[in-house]
């Protein structure tokens, strides 16, 4: 029987997968928040993926202290291309948090 967190997971992943930057980063394919902020701490990223994560992990948990950044939606969107862009959009239309 899948539980809730595994629910909830899965949905993570789901919603990150909507972001074409974060396909194959480490921790969206099998949700684990400190897995994608650990490598996006330690990893070069384009300005545009690290405001991806930082946008992602916001949605995980907005007030933890992460380690690649705060999320800044101005800032995300002057850098996000279209696709990045509709993603955002997409769920600001219907937002949800865990």
């Amino acid at each position: 029987m899948i539980g809730e967190h595994d629910e909830l997971d899965a949905r993570m992943t789901t919603f990150a997968q909507t972001f074409p930057s974060l396909w194959e980063a480490p921790g969206t394919v099998r949700w684990n928040a400190n897995t994608l902020d650990h490598w996006a701490a330690n990893t070069p990223l384009s300005p545009g993926e690290l405001w991806t994560v930082r946008f992602v992990l916001a949605v995980w948990d907005a007030s933890h202290p992460w380690q690649c950044g705060r999320f800044d939606v101005m800032e995300a969107l002057r850098v996000w291309d279209p696709k990045h862009r509709a993603a955002f959009l997409a769920w600001a239309n219907d937002p949800w948090w865990p």
